[in-house]
């Protein structure tokens, strides 16, 4: 389904009028739980994968995502000097982790920050995700690390199949060495490099998802430049390959899958037939709300990270809405102990001029008394500031916990300074020896006083593999639903995690088409015999009108349920007729004001319609 034709059945959905036409009936499939078989939400790293695969199946996906898609949009990137309005996600200013100045438009930019008690989060807005606003580091686990995190998974299997399948597919590759020592604009690495191995650390070089050859071509200025002209947490308009440049251009190649983008999936219902009602939010570039719809599914894949995924879990648990939802839901989420400091130097510049890519890193893993892998980052600020930054991935001593706050009805997370304490002390180990050989002082102007430790670019965790789920992503005690994304992985991965979402979603889901999808080479679209279902008025006082079209004789049962599932209304076996019908019900005074689902079954076909109590 095209973007404009969603946008048109959202718009018809708000104003409660259906057309009775051709495009009528197309757009009323999405309201029919027999029409889409397979929903995915999100479009980062989990998502791109299933499509991707399902896709190569033969099976049809619908891939629901919040932000914009921005290959369709013709809006180029912001830099990080420069920002325009695709910077931030319906900001009035930026949302860089220190330095933000710089006065915006309104709309729904790449980047966007959630902000909640003691961390703010850092998430990619858009067709791709994260792979949209990251630096593009693909660095490989510790073995070790990867086998005590993840106990339940068969580590040899990920190092010789997934790890490299999953490189091969988002175009992993290094940098020349060569260009590497020459190229000035990574003078601040080569410095962060001299300074941690004067003080006794290991330094290794970083593969990336950045084009290095169109690197090395832009950096003769025989290309447009992305890395050397700021473009990294904004969005990078040229060398970076993204996910909408490696598995989702793939996908989308297909035929097979269709991206409904700037839409939000705000609370899933569990059916009693194990299929799943989406109540959905649709916005313009504005932010402003143009539609609120319905959309029903067989199979649901929550692939929205784990600041989107798991609140979504946890609300339904919450609610009621999926009954049967187990008590590993929410649990182990942690910041994969991400900590951003700095180092004000003494004698080394850092340069004027730098990539907004990484190439390096400090891997001081294998020290126990203090362990860390620091990602030496660049700070792109047209002037020489004489600092090396950092990001350092410490080990998660202490996870935290999502949970739903049956008062305020909203999901919450437990998480405090006594979850970053450890990360700070083990920081300022790394960081005191570096200022004890190399002279130097805490970069006190950055973050607060010196420290990020409520700075958090990846989420990880809410609905662990192996324990929320099983271990290929089906979410235990619940038909046909599953969970592809980081929120599998519990809290810490000790590097940055994309390159491990990637191979874990390539196991999920060749286990998953294997066992679940055997017998099924492509999903077919059953017609229904009721459509275009109109509720006047919506919202209602006391009583409604409902007026739906019949292919055939028959009889009707309306039903009207919580979003939480409770029935609160039924009218048994109503006699309707081929062609257009109308029923009043008038017994509704008694309902307390909120959203409730109205349904119309008839036979074994289901309509759907949120109406709204006033």
């Amino acid at each position: 389904m095209k973007r404009k034709d969603f946008l048109k059945l959202g718009a018809i959905v708000a104003g409660g009028v259906f057309l009775n036409n051709k495009l009528s009936a197309k757009l009323l499939s999405l309201n029919r739980s027999n029409d889409i078989d397979l929903v995915i939400v999100g479009s980062g790293y989990g998502a791109a994968v299933t499509a991707l695969r399902l896709a190569q199946k033969g099976i049809k996906c619908t891939i629901i995502e919040m932000g914009y898609d921005w290959g369709k949009s013709g809006i180029a990137y912001s830099n990080l000097l420069q920002p325009g309005k695709s910077a931030a996600w319906l900001r009035t200013s930026t949302i860089a982790p220190f330095g933000n100045y710089q006065i915006i438009e309104k709309f729904t930019g790449a980047l966007d920050r959630i902000e909640l008690e003691h961390i703010k989060v850092y998430v990619g807005r858009g067709v791709g995700g994260g792979s949209l606003v990251n630096g593009g580091m693909a660095v490989l686990p510790k073995q070790n690390y990867f086998k005590e995190i993840l106990p339940s998974l068969n580590d040899v299997d990920f190092y010789n199949k997934y790890f490299p399948l999953a490189k091969q597919m988002l175009k992993v590759n290094e940098m020349p060495a060569p260009f590497f020592d020459s190229c000035d604009f990574y003078n601040f690495a080569r410095t962060g490099e001299t300074q941690a191995l004067k003080a006794g650390f290991k330094t290794i070089r970083v593969p990336n998802v950045y084009d290095f050859n169109y690197m090395q071509e832009e950096y003769k200025n025989a290309v447009p430049r992305s890395a050397f002209n700021g473009e990294v947490i904004y969005g990078n308009n040229y060398g970076k390959n993204s996910l909408d440049k490696t598995y989702l251009k793939e996908a989308i190649a297909t035929g097979l899958v269709t991206i409904l983008d700037l839409s939000e999936v705000t609370d899933i219902i569990q059916n009693v037939d194990n299929t799943y009602t989406l109540n959905v939010k649709v916005i313009d570039t504005g932010g402003n709300n143009i539609a609120n719809t319905v959309i029903n599914c067989k199979k649901l894949f929550l692939c929205a990270g784990s600041m989107g995924s798991t609140p979504l879990l946890v609300k339904a648990k919450g609610t009621g809405s999926i009954p049967n939802l187990n008590d590993e839901i929410g649990l182990n989420w942690g910041n994969n102990g991400n900590l951003m400091t700095g180092r004000n130097s003494i004698g080394l510049p850092t340069g004027v001029s730098q990539s907004t890519i990484p190439s390096s890193g400090i891997d001081n893993w294998e020290d126990l008394t203090n362990s860390f892998f620091a990602e030496i980052s660049p700070m792109p600020m047209n002037m020489e500031a004489w600092t090396t930054l950092y990001l350092i991935i410490n080990k998660l001593k202490k996870t935290g916990n999502f949970y739903f706050d049956p008062i305020s009805k909203t999901v919450k997370l437990n998480w405090d300074k006594t979850h970053t304490d450890e990360m700070v002390k083990n920081s300022m180990k790394f960081i005191d020896k570096m200022n004890a050989i190399n002279g130097g002082t805490l970069a006190i102007l950055l973050f607060n006083s010196g420290i990020g430790d409520d700075i958090c670019y990846h989420p990880l965790g809410g609905c662990v593999i192996g324990k929320a789920t099983d271990n290929y992503g089906r979410v235990k005690g619940v038909n046909n639903l599953y969970v592809i994304d980081g929120s599998l992985i519990p809290g810490t991965i000790g590097v940055n995690p994309f390159l491990t979402i990637t191979a874990l979603a390539e196991h999920c889901i060749e286990k998953i088409i294997k066992d679940d999808f055997s017998n099924q080479t492509a999903i077919k679209v059953v017609e229904n015999n009721i459509t275009s279902i109109v509720v006047n008025p919506n919202p209602f006082i006391d009583s409604i009108k409902v007026q739906f079209h019949s292919k055939i004789n028959n009889k009707a049962v309306i039903s009207i349920y919580t979003l939480a599932g409770e029935l609160v209304y039924t009218n048994k076996k109503i006699i309707i007729e081929q062609g257009s019908n109308s029923i009043f019900i008038n017994e509704l005074g008694g309902l307390a004001s909120g959203n409730y689902l109205l349904h119309i079954m008839v036979g074994s076909d289901k309509l759907i319609q949120k109406i709204i109590k006033i």
